[in-house]
């Protein structure tokens, strides 16, 4: 048996809500039913930290090349992550979290993306410039005030996602505000900045099962920005529009990258009376609400059972294991081996016949706790008992299911008669929780640790944790949240000072913002509102501004086109890749003088999208301009006048009505529906 394992880590850093008077009366209703005023007497209160990949030609701190994609595996390295001390001596209690899993971490390498400073056997290269300047421009968008000398930090990291066990980091900015006229809460609002750095990008996960992860190198080392908000987003719609806000005002600048997995935010939330929790890795603003809606009430939950723990008289001095080891033997827990047996389900019965180690943990005065509801969800309500299986699957590493069972369930593997014996080896009153855990022997060693020291931090409310997002706007445990201690000085990168000369011409170049950029379409240009945003928001203003309609009449039709047929035309053909100006320019340039009329823009846009090359689309509006419609007209009519005179109609408008729709198409983009109308009236007569 192991004797030496690594204790538990120690209490999570405190980062706690302004208030601290937690609304515990406050109705549980579904993310539409609450006012903005609902959640400023939950208290709630959210920030982002947005991490978004520059578009530069190589990486941070080497020179392999940034933005390969790859699934080839020319090696692998297989390492095992210890922690370090921090500048003050301390530990980082999410790398002691991290050691303890006991993880294999196994790095897939592609020899076209890696070099031997991503597994750290070369010191770092001269960091690249390209991505300082990138990060400056962004910086400057965002109103911040920048450094005037990058210091390169490194950010511990533990969990494998990075072979150095440590990421490099340096500051570029700080303190800015940005306009925040979508909010919830008004038009004047404005969304606080705290901080904008530099970093390397972390590995790309590909399995994570027991205590093997397997991570691939590709992604590791492209330069991102990871920009801090202050916690100013007050609803759960604020905090999507808030994270809209910061992707425009990224994207204005042209240097960062786009599509899946280029950006990343993690979310910060608080309740009135909670503590601080970071949601890790969500890709899509439009999950935030439901997201932070349900991360809110978690935390209400949770205190909830806080108080009531309080006033059952429960104290921290119950939940403490002797130092012992192995840790079932103190009043808390118990090897629960000899009282399981034949009566018990399925799961008992097969970890007897792996010869699993199967403890039992008392939780004093928590009875009943343990069934208490924590998250909504369409597929099950969670409960307080998940929070406890969470963190036993990913620091305990079990993954067997089920792993665990326990006295609040309805029905369990355990047999009553058993949970008698139990309650009696660990004199348990009714008024406890009986909780039964079984995997190989270590992990349950770990596991009976974590079980008790979740306990505790049940009556603190909510403990400061990294959780990830689920697809069903629930969160699970990913890891403790990390603290100051992580960080510390990077001695193998020289301070690197910020040229006067580039803060003037960044400067002197600077972009429009979003918001500049929609109110001149509005204004000047003659776009509407919604037009205006769609351009700003999916990043089609580029395109608009080159081709640059002369007329109102040519502004709109292009800015529908590219909202509407431009889409159309991704979605069919599986690209998401914008069209040359100089295709879609003949058809401007028709449009602008009087050459094609505007109910053609559609049709013509659809096929200029198809041609071969500009020169092809060039004669195709040539051709479509110079065609004559009176022959087509002619025809039309003809057969108009013979139908006509075989239908009924309710009424001569309704007669009309169905004639231009029959004959616009024959001349579409040459005459005027008045013309057509016209000579319609005379035929039909």
């Amino acid at each position: 048996m192991p004797r030496h394992r690594p204790k538990a880590s120690p209490p999570a850093p405190i980062d706690l809500n302004p208030r601290t008077d937690p609304p515990l009366d406050f109705p549980v209703r579904a993310l539409g039913e609450l006012t903005p005023r609902d959640y400023e007497i939950l208290g709630f209160m959210c920030g982002l930290e947005v991490h978004q990949q520059l578009d530069t030609r190589g990486k941070l701190f080497c020179r392999c090349p940034a933005g390969v994609r790859t699934t080839r595996v020319d090696a692998e390295v297989l390492r095992h992550m210890r922690p370090t001390l921090s500048e003050l001596g301390e530990y980082d209690g999410t790398a002691l979290m991290e050691f303890r899993t006991r993880k294999e971490i196994v790095y897939r390498l592609d020899r076209r993306t890696v070099c031997t400073y991503e597994i750290d056997d070369t010191p770092p290269f001269p960091i690249d410039e390209e991505a300082i300047r990138a990060a400056l421009e962004i910086a400057t968008l965002y109103g911040l005030d920048r450094v005037s000398e990058l210091q390169v930090m490194r950010k511990q990291y533990l969990d494998g996602s990075i072979p150095t066990g440590f990421q490099r980091t340096a500051m570029v900015a700080l303190a800015g505000v940005l306009p925040f006229p979508d909010s919830e809460l008004g038009p004047d609002r404005v969304l606080r900045i705290r901080q904008l750095t530099l970093e390397e990008d972390s590995c790309r996960e590909v399995s994570d099962v027991g205590h093997r992860i397997v991570f691939r190198t590709d992604r590791l080392g492209m330069p991102l920005t990871e920009t801090v908000t202050e916690p100013d987003l007050l609803t759960p719609r604020d905090v999507a529009a808030g994270g809209s806000l910061l992707a425009w005002v990224a994207r204005a600048s042209g240097r960062v990258r786009r599509g899946p997995g280029a950006a990343r935010q993690d979310v910060n939330v608080s309740i009135a009376g909670s503590r601080r929790v970071e949601i890790k890795g969500v890709c899509q603003h439009k999950v935030l609400p439901r997201l932070v809606h349900i991360e809110a009430y978690r935390h209400l939950e949770l205190l909830r059972i806080r108080a009531e723990l309080l006033r059952r008289g429960v104290t921290a001095e119950q939940l403490v294991l002797p130092q012992l080891d192995p840790p079932w033997a103190s009043p808390l827990a118990i090897d629960a081996r000899t009282l399981v047996g034949d009566r018990d389900g399925p799961p008992i019965q097969g970890a007897r016949e792996r010869g699993d180690m199967i403890a039992a943990v008392r939780l004093p005065g928590f009875a009943g706790i343990l069934a208490h509801r924590t998250q909504p969800s369409p597929h099950g309500d969670l409960r307080f008992d998940h929070e406890l299986a969470e963190r036993l699957r990913v620091i305990a590493c079990l993954t067997a299911r089920p792993f665990m069972a326990h006295t609040d369930e309805a029905s369990s593997p355990v047999h009553e008669s058993t949970w008698r014996e139990l309650r009696r080896a660990l004199r348990a009153t009714a008024d406890d929780a009986v909780v039964v855990v079984w995997g190989p022997w270590a992990d349950v060693a770990t596991a009976v640790e974590e079980i008790v020291g979740r306990g505790r931090e049940a009556l603190v409310g909510v403990p400061s944790e990294t959780r990830q997002a689920h697809p069903d706007g629930t969160t699970g445990f990913e890891r403790i949240l990390p603290g100051p201690e992580r960080m510390y000085p990077d001695t193998d990168t020289p301070p690197w000072p910020v040229p006067d000369a580039w803060l003037g011409e960044i400067d002197a170049s600077q972009p429009e913002r979003p918001w500049e950029r929609e109110r001149r379409y509005v204004e000047e240009l003659g776009l509407g509102a919604r037009a205006a945003r769609v351009l700003v928001e999916r990043g089609l203003y580029e395109l608009f501004d080159a081709l640059a309609p002369s007329t109102v009449v040519g502004r709109r039709r292009l800015a529908s086109a590219l909202e509407c047929r431009l889409l159309a035309w991704w979605r069919e053909s599986g690209t998401r890749t914008l069209p040359e100006s100089e295709r879609l320019r003949p058809l401007v340039l028709a449009i602008d003088e009087g050459k094609l009329r505007p109910e053609a823009y559609d049709e013509v846009f659809d096929a200029l999208l198809r041609a071969d090359d500009a020169q092809a689309g060039r004669v195709l509006v040539e051709q479509w301009c110079a065609r004559s419609p009176e022959p087509s007209l002619a025809a039309a009519l003809d057969r108009l006048v013979a139908a006509a005179a075989e239908r009924r109609f309710s009424s001569p408008d309704a007669r009309m009505r169905w004639a231009l729709g029959q004959a616009m198409p024959t001349v579409l983009g040459h005459l005027a529906p008045a013309v057509v109308r016209e000579r319609l009236l005379a035929v039909l007569a």
